[in-house]
């Protein structure tokens, strides 16, 4: 199995996470972390701008 290994920042702060991820994370995924939410403002190489999100609400088609 391969893994993916990750840094996160958070805009305007000095906060870092590193993590790792069993599948490639793209621009514009949704990430879980325990409760909290984020979304995946951009990616270079292995870093990535991250954005917390309040809430997820479901939508069918």
């Amino acid at each position: 199995m391969t893994m993916f290994y990750y840094k996160g920042a958070f805009r305007e702060t000095d906060n870092v996470i590193y993590f790792k991820s069993e599948v490639p994370l793209v621009q514009h995924d949704v990430i879980l972390f325990g409760e909290r939410t984020y979304f995946i403002e951009s990616v270079e190489k292995e870093f990535l701008l991250l954005e917390r999100v309040g809430s997820i609400v479901t939508v069918s088609v």
